[in-house]
């Protein structure tokens, strides 16, 4: 029997079994190959696989960064650089490049990474991986194994969960101590896919658990890796999956264990979507945390209205205002001042109690006539758009509150409603 054996430029050739050990003793888990280094232009025998021209990935390996990308170059790779020291000497060749990006792991041949879970992901992902130090979590063997350590454990292939949480324990503890991982807060848009960012489907594309809100659809959720755990934490109108309390929880343990947690939120996650309450839980748990921002309501409602949140003949301000405190009252603002701006105002979660807002907006000044346009789903199929004035719009809501999300937008720009927005809708 014949062992495989690779040289630098990505090629296998046959080599015989180590002697003295029969291939019943060779442990479960060990590198499918052994690289040997030579230059591109080598000649090998046997069954070979090519670097050269192929894209390898060096990701997240500390100081041992600038010695693989030299190997990789020097077998012919086209070398992909994310996170590590600078490389000055290499910075100009043809086929080296930096991205510091999440991972993509798309059309790679070779990822070469001391952070076992992003091995895992891309080995999940079809890409063959090596972790210096590490060659249990190896499929190619070589000189890079008398670097540092990896630092983390492998992922783990544990099934999507798309049903609801009832608190932080309703997920499994992990099995071994892992190495702290990092979060995400991701805003995912009114609902539309074709309304998330770039960045958001990059950093969903490296997700180990998405917690997501209810108002994320089936469509986005599957962005996320077939491998990564979806858990609905939603909250809609007093309705509680999940306590925030819980939730904040949630995301500690399980990005402390290891995993790269997102939390997917509609919308934007620091527009009425108590992001600023995730980021400062996980801030005092000490992790890494980046924060997507999302496309909010009121900007998308706007565009599929086509009228400007501002303009400067009408409205020279924008107010984004909840229209229930955390009590699930009317806020205690000074309703009389934003009436005063003759800005535009966008009421997030308003239909309950948007009697009560406009009363108090029309006593603070603000003229019964003025625009006011509700539009539910915004940017979804179910999408529906009820025009109206700020007296009477409490009305029309009140007698079809409808089932979705609402978003109610008043001011003059809102008479600007281009022709045939209504009946699209």
């Amino acid at each position: 029997m014949l062992r495989r054996t690779r040289n630098e430029a990505g090629r296998i050739a046959a080599r015989p079994p180590l002697a003295g050990r029969p291939d019943s003793q060779t442990p479960p888990r060990t590198p499918r190959y052994v690289a040997t280094m030579h230059d591109a232009a080598s000649p090998s025998h046997g069954l070979s696989l090519r670097l050269n021209g192929r894209r390898v990935l060096v990701a997240a390996a500390g100081e041992a960064t600038p010695a693989l990308v030299r190997l990789a170059l020097r077998a012919g790779a086209q070398v992909t650089v994310c996170g590590g020291p600078a490389l000055p000497a290499d910075a100009a060749h043809p086929r080296l490049r930096r991205d510091d990006r999440a991972p993509c792991l798309d059309g790679l041949r070779l990822c070469l990474t001391a952070d076992a879970a992003l091995a895992g992901r891309a080995r999940a992902a079809g890409v063959l991986c090596a972790v210096p130090g590490r060659p249990d979590l190896s499929d190619v063997a070589g000189p890079w194994d008398d670097a540092a350590p990896a630092t983390d454990a492998p992922a783990t292939d544990a099934p999507a969960m798309d049903a609801p949480a009832t608190d932080a324990g309703a997920l499994p503890a992990p099995s071994r101590p892992r190495a702290p991982g990092r979060a995400s807060l991701v805003g995912a848009g009114p609902g539309d896919p074709a309304l998330l960012t770039l960045r958001a489907l990059q950093v969903l594309a490296t997700a180990d658990l998405v917690l997501h809100d209810r108002l994320v659809g089936p469509e986005v959720l599957a962005l996320a890796p077939a491998h990564a755990r979806r858990v609905d934490v939603g909250k809609r109108c007093g309705r509680h999956v999940m306590t925030q309390a819980a939730i904040n929880r949630l995301l500690v343990r399980e990005a402390l264990a290891g995993a790269h947690v997102v939390r997917l939120k509609g919308g934007d996650p620091f527009i009425f979507g108590r992001g600023g309450e995730e980021l400062d839980c996980l801030r005092d748990a000490g992790l890494d945390v980046e924060v997507v921002p999302g496309v909010t309501a009121a900007c998308a409602a706007a565009a599929r209205l086509g009228i400007p949140l501002t303009h400067r003949d009408v409205s020279r301000s924008l107010h984004l205002v909840t229209g229930h405190g955390s009590d699930n009252e009317i806020p205690a603002l000074d309703w009389g001042a934003l009436a005063a701006t003759r800005g535009t105002l966008a009421l997030y979660m308003s239909t309950r109690t948007l009697d009560g807002v406009a009363a108090r907006l029309i006593a603070g000044g603000m003229s019964p006539a003025t625009p006011a346009v509700a539009v539910e789903n915004v940017s979804l199929p179910g999408e529906r758009v009820r025009l109206a004035t700020l007296a009477t719009l409490p009305g029309v809501l009140a007698g079809d509150p409808g089932e979705g999300p609402t978003l109610v937008i008043v001011g003059e720009v809102v008479a600007r409603v281009r022709a045939g927005a209504l009946r699209a809708a």
